[in-house]
């Protein structure tokens, strides 16, 4: 007797550290002291040895019970996490109603497949082996959940911050399903054969529900992303061919300078110095406008980084570039304009919004035997709204919201290169690192 009560408090803490996991992934801590986190596994202690006693005291089930859990729960990820809380709500209750759920139906099925009479009446009243057993298989189906739920941890919480309200509404059906199906402790719905039409339709139900809800998401999914592709192709184009157009107009100058210098040369011979000196303060603009510094030696790159610093000054930016040599070939220009274009374009928007004495840019550009490392930092007003974990863009055009970094994330993971951002003291920092 003493190891099924040991059993089952292992049970019971496993169903309590799971919803705790849940809400150390999915959720940031506030509290990141020593004492804040000690009071928050004292929390999950105390939940413990309320759930071990109830079990011992009033059954395997509880209705009741369950809800006073997913109260704590709410309470605790209120409190210790950075988080709403209809999420935090959502979290608890899913967890909670699926869990007991599970002990119902596995101890239906298992009355059903082992014709054991009333076996589901005594693991609620008693402390028996089959408690322990459908107890046991329940939490073994929320570990699996759990392991899943970490492998794909990121898509989650995207599909979660859009479909908020089909999630709910499977929670509620979760709930609805359990609510009848508990009905099976009753004993005139037991000798009607009612439970065993509940215990039929809602599984079968709730998994009909589920499969549409995947295939409805994938189906929407896979339609938002051939258009986010679409989107950022052409952006992509946009830049490279605004990039191939700069490199024509400036290579169109310097080939006309031949006929230039032959005009010099013909005023000079006749000693004509006034017009020659009119004439070299013409052609000396359009050289000056399109002056090609040599930020890094690769071509496209320092094509970027010639417009756009023209477009910092055109907006009173101060732009400060540090960049040694950068080899061609290890990045595709496609690539660099989709990185560094799009980032600059960025900075360039956030700093607009300031006033002219605090607009700066900060770019540094270098390159090591195994990576291409690009650090900006800039100058913002303090304001960043973000969008299924992607930084808006305060472009009017809502389609075009986020696209940029999209496109960015895109050809960083081409090269499995790792991208970081930071906001402290109303500046802007990213990293990326670009492997070979």
């Amino acid at each position: 007797m003493i190891w099924l009560r040991i059993a089952q408090g292992v049970l019971c803490a496993v169903e309590v550290c799971g919803l705790y996991f849940l809400f150390h992934l999915f959720f940031d801590l506030r509290f990141n002291q020593l004492l804040g986190r000690l009071i928050l596994w004292t929390t999950g202690i105390l939940l413990c040895c309320l759930t071990i006693y109830q079990r011992e005291v009033g059954g395997m089930y509880s209705r009741y019970y369950m809800f006073i859990c997913i109260f704590i729960s709410i309470c605790v990820g209120s409190i210790f996490y950075k988080v709403k809380i209809l999420e935090v709500s959502f979290v608890s209750s899913l967890y909670y109603v699926i869990t007991y759920f599970f002990d119902l139906l596995f101890g239906y099925l298992g009355e059903v497949l082992f014709d054991i009479v009333d076996l589901v009446i005594i693991v609620q009243a008693k402390l028996t082996l089959e408690r322990v057993i459908v107890m046991l298989i329940s939490r073994i189906l929320i570990v699996a959940a759990m392991i899943y739920i970490v492998q794909k941890k990121s898509v989650l919480q995207r599909i979660f911050s859009k479909y908020r309200v089909i999630f709910w509404s499977f929670v509620f059906l979760v709930y609805t399903g359990l609510y009848f199906c508990e009905k099976i402790f009753y004993t005139p719905y037991r000798v009607e054969g009612k439970t065993d039409v509940y215990f039929v339709i809602f599984p079968v139900f709730v998994i009909f529900f589920f499969v549409i809800i995947v295939m409805y998401i994938m189906y929407i999914e896979k339609k938002n992303e051939i258009q986010l592709v679409n989107n950022q192709n052409e952006m992509i184009e946009k830049n490279y061919q605004e990039m191939i157009l700069l490199y024509q107009k400036r290579e169109r100058v310097f080939h006309d300078m031949k006929n230039h210098l032959s005009v010099l040369a013909l005023l000079l011979s006749e000693k004509d110095i006034n017009r020659a000196e009119n004439y070299i303060s013409k052609i000396n603009e359009p050289i000056l406008e399109l002056e090609h510094k040599k930020y890094t030696g690769n071509r496209i790159v320092d094509i970027i980084l010639a417009d756009k610093a023209e477009k910092a000054q055109h907006h009173n930016i101060n732009f400060e570039i540090k960049a040694n040599t950068i080899e061609e070939g290890r990045i595709q220009d496609i690539d660099w304009c989709s990185i560094l274009a799009n980032l600059l374009d960025n900075s360039i928007e956030a700093c607009i919004k300031l006033n002219e004495e605090d607009r700066w840019i900060k770019l540094i550009l270098n390159q090591n035997d195994c990576a291409i490392i690009i650090d900006i930092s800039n100058a913002y007003n303090g304001v960043i709204s973000k969008s299924n974990g992607f930084f808006e863009s305060s472009k009017p055009e809502k389609y075009l919201h986020g696209l940029g970094m999209m496109s960015i994330k895109s050809s960083v993971e081409k090269y499995n290169g790792i991208m970081e951002c930071k906001c402290e003291m109303n500046i802007f920092k990213i990293n990326i690192s670009l492997f070979y």
